[in-house]
């Protein structure tokens, strides 16, 4: 029972936007009727109950404005600061202004009960100690769990421990729905493939697959300790499942080929490949070699053991890529869309494009989580840079009902909300942990980085689904067999192992794939 009111005291729905507001009305409400009442004495205030009542709720929207103006009801009042109290205080102060401005011109005292200025002052008063007394308590209270469990704040805590809070804290949002019923339809009892298994997104596509009962679930991945966790969970937590874990490379032709004879999937979900964009900008062959190569042997068993479909996971950074890891992925599309429009009807590709993932391998979270923990600074490439943000689960939602929604040949662009500053995401980190000695830190640009993403290039269009947050992006269309002849020569210089040759070759396939590396090697 603690457990479960500490999660709910501690996530960011616990207390929702509009119940902030509603408290903090009915606290004015109640000022302005005490505030009378100790003003005018309690048989007046009796007498003239109904009347008083009225003229409280007239003047109340004069104090909404205030709300609205200061955002009193947009922040989490356990993380309340200095700030936070002055902006609710001067909301009021808004509102007690405006209400004088309505008796003195607008002559409000002849139609309503006469409020002097001194019950207003009073009911203001009163209400400002009343909502910053509830926002300093809520924060008293949630320091004191700080404390409890360890020096650091939520910081001193395990990573898994803080992962689930961190998200919803991060991402102050109403969480993206899609159609679990049709999705568990679409996937029930089928033979599931997943590339990937070990990785963020593909163990949580393996988790969620897993609770759609599919006859059989086969995870690749060439991580052999984190494929071995996703193994355990799925025996401890889903022991009907039948899964089999496979330890190799997709890029193993051989080894692929037998696993899809002996398995023979009926829907692939690849989400294995090289995502670090400073590591392949170093080693731009690998991603080749991995990204573009493996996907392409994928696509290709494909069609050869007739899979009914194929789920590629892109990212928002092939979209106008300036890194060799974004336009890797541009290829891979490429590659799977023109198959698609070649190959109708034999299986249906199907490429899924969104953001950054919090909580994934790699992400700034666990790497802002740990400069936290070490005392700081927190490091951040620019003031100015931006990303989309998902949650994992909302994530691979989406890929699920994209992948039941799809026909072939799509790109599903999700919609993410707004950008959200790197920076402010820092801090919110900072605030999270308690701390107050911690400095963020500009560390520049690093190459191939943007300051901004993008889900659609100034050419491509979107289509709309039955999913709002899903969108059909309309991109420009390759003939496959034109596609293939470039990507095979993209792969027979990579195989040479030449660097320079290798990212001249992706910028004659992607004509909009802008690089220093390309400058350079030129």
């Amino acid at each position: 029972m603690y457990e479960k009111i500490v999660n709910w005291y501690l996530s960011c729905r616990a207390v929702p936007y509009w119940y902030i507001l509603l408290t903090d009305c009915c606290i004015v409400l109640f000022s302005g009727i005490v505030g009378y009442t100790v003003n005018h004495g309690l048989p007046s205030t009796s007498g003239q109950l109904g009347r008083l009542v009225l003229a409280v709720c007239a003047y109340l929207p004069c104090y909404l404005v205030g709300f609205r103006l200061f955002h009193t009801y947009s922040g989490i009042i356990r993380q309340t600061t200095i700030e936070d109290l002055m902006r609710t205080s001067s909301s009021l102060i808004v509102g007690i202004v405006l209400i004088m401005i309505l008796r003195s011109y607008f002559h409000t005292d002849a139609i309503i009960i006469p409020f002097r200025f001194r019950d207003l002052v009073l009911q203001t008063l009163l209400a400002i100690v009343l909502m910053c007394g509830l926002r300093i308590t809520a924060k008293v209270f949630y320091d004191i769990y700080l404390r409890r469990n360890g020096k650091n704040g939520v910081y001193g805590l395990s990573s898994n421990a803080l992962l689930d809070r961190e998200m919803k804290y991060l991402l102050p949002r109403e969480p993206i729905k899609v159609d679990m019923e049709a999705i568990q339809k679409e996937m029930c009892g089928k033979r599931i493939l997943v590339t990937g298994g070990a990785g963020s997104i593909g163990s949580e596509l393996a988790w969620l697959l897993a609770s759609c009962k599919p006859d059989l679930l086969v995870l690749v991945d060439q991580a052999e300790t984190p494929l071995h966790d996703v193994r355990l969970k799925m025996k401890r937590e889903w022991p009907d499942v039948f899964c089999v874990t496979i330890v190799t490379s997709i890029c193993h032709s051989h080894r692929m080929e037998r696993i899809f004879q002996e398995y023979q999937p009926e829907i692939i979900f690849h989400a294995a490949a090289y995502k670090h964009v400073p590591m392949m900008e170093d080693n731009p062959v690998e991603s080749i070699l991995n990204n573009v190569d493996g996907t392409r042997k994928l696509a290709d068993l494909a069609i050869r053991y007739h899979v009914g479909k194929f789920v590629m996971i892109s990212t928002d950074k092939a979209v106008n890529p300036t890194n060799v890891m974004g336009c890797s992925k541009r290829i891979c599309e490429i590659y799977c869309q023109s198959l698609a429009k070649a190959d109708a009807g034999s299986c249906q590709f199907i490429t899924t494009r969104f953001g950054n993932v919090l909580g994934s391998n790699g992400s700034v979270i666990p790497i802002f989580r740990e400069q936290i923990r070490r005392g700081g600074p927190v490091t951040v490439t620019h003031p100015n840079i931006t990303r989309y943000f998902m949650l994992i689960p909302e994530a691979c939602r989406l890929v699920l009902e994209a992948a039941t929604i799809g026909h072939g040949g799509e790109i599903f662009a999700f919609d993410m909300g707004e950008q959200v500053r790197i920076v402010d995401l820092a801090k919110r980190m900072i605030q999270l942990s308690g701390r107050h000695d911690i400095k963020i830190k500009f560390s520049g640009l690093r190459p191939g980085e943007k300051l901004y993403e993008e889900v659609l290039n100034q050419e491509e269009t979107v289509l709309p689904t039955s999913n709002p947050k899903i969108k059909i992006a309309k991109v420009r269309e390759y003939d496959f067999n034109e596609a293939k002849c470039q990507i095979d020569k993209l792969i027979a210089v990579a195989q040479t192992y030449d660097a320079a040759g290798t990212v001249g070759m992706m910028k004659r396939i992607v004509p909009e794939y802008t690089t220093a590396l390309l400058s350079e090697s030129n």
